[in-house]
């Protein structure tokens, strides 16, 4: 999203759209959107690609209907939009892969009356709900509805028994996991880089950006994600190849979206697929513009392992890790194959 060059606009409407995309920029989703409903009451409303980068902006705080609305606007403005086109497809694939994560009735069962009165509202710092139980430490550094916090209870409970049994390991200690609302923090004031939704570094910390609830959807895959991460630290004791970790743990958090596989067929089409040398090295180290395709590769690499030789081998693979046995010779060992054998395209 560059800076929108408009001919024959009022020049606070003008000022309105560069604020939006240097917001953008910055990660401040919910920021960006308001400068752009403020410009488009000031005019241009008859250009459809500033409607289209709306929809972008309502797309990262998974706001896809409102998203869908402004780039339907946009098709009518412009029905062969190409940029319009491929968003919406986009966006229509996110919006089915989050939804289909949770069952929505589900979530609207109210909590129990003993979980309410539980429920701990500090208000000496900023608003936040904490919970505290046998297997996890929940805190919620953000105003959230009770049914929301409810909600995010069950989905810690389901994810700590779903990924239990894929990887055969349960925490020994409540696991600590804190959710922050990142709505107005630029992201020089935050500890993590802006492409970032989670980090495990010995707890769970999930970050999102709206301007009220969260989306549970996209919560839960990253709380899967991250979860992944750490049942994979304790079996391997830390001793895990980045693209094993980060492709495992995006695996059991949801389903590649088709707009990754087409990214994923393009890098293979272009010759930019990334070694596993490459993959081996932290992908914040990496240049910024091969960290999307290092994700997507490496997920795409153990969704291969995993249809090829099964969940079962992914966990002897690391039990043999955590046993200290070297990287290229675990890999060897599980599945026959040397790294040089294993498509660096997975299965696509």
């Amino acid at each position: 999203m560059g800076i929108v060059q408009l001919r024959h606009t009022n020049s606070l409407a003008l000022s309105h759209f560069q604020q939006a995309t240097l917001s953008y920029g910055q990660a401040c989703y919910v920021e960006a959107i308001q400068h752009y409903l403020a410009g488009l009451k000031l005019g241009a409303a008859q250009h459809h690609y500033i409607y289209a980068d709306l929809a972008k902006a309502y797309e990262m705080v998974a706001e896809w209907d409102t998203a869908l609305a402004c780039l339907d606007i946009a098709l009518r403005l412009c029905p062969d939009s190409p940029t319009a086109l491929r968003r919406k497809a986009r966006i229509l694939d996110e919006k089915a892969c989050y939804d289909e994560l949770v069952c929505l009735d589900e979530l609207r069962k109210p909590p129990p009356q003993a979980f309410l009165e539980r429920l701990q509202l500090d208000t000496t710092a900023s608003a936040k709900h904490v919970v505290d139980s046998e297997f996890f430490n929940l805190t919620c550094h953000s105003v959230m509805a009770p049914q929301t916090v409810w909600n995010i209870c069950r989905l810690i409970y389901r994810t700590y028994t779903e990924l239990g049994e894929m990887l055969g390991y349960y925490p020994i200690s409540p696991v600590r996991i804190s959710i922050t609302n990142t709505n107005g923090t630029t992201a020089s004031q935050r500890s993590l880089p802006k492409w970032v939704g989670g980090c495990y570094d010995g707890s769970i910390r999930l970050f999102y950006c709206a301007a009220g609830e969260p989306v549970i959807g996209v919560l839960y895959a990253l709380l899967r994600h991250e979860w992944g991460h750490l049942l994979v630290h304790h079996l391997t004791k830390g001793h895990c190849p980045v693209w094993l970790n980060e492709g495992l743990a995006q695996s059991v958090a949801r389903r590649m979206f088709r707009s990754e596989r087409l990214d994923l067929q393009h890098a293979a089409q272009t010759k930019r697929l990334l070694s596993f040398a490459a993959l081996n090295e932290p992908f914040s180290q990496l240049p910024s513009k091969y960290r999307k395709l290092a994700y997507i590769q490496s997920t795409a690499i153990v969704e291969y392992l995993i249809q090829r030789f099964g969940f079962p081998e992914i966990r002897d693979l690391l039990h043999l890790l955590g046993n200290g046995v070297p990287k290229e010779t675990a890999v060897e060992q599980t599945f026959g194959l040397t790294l040089k054998e294993i498509p660096f395209i997975g299965s696509l």
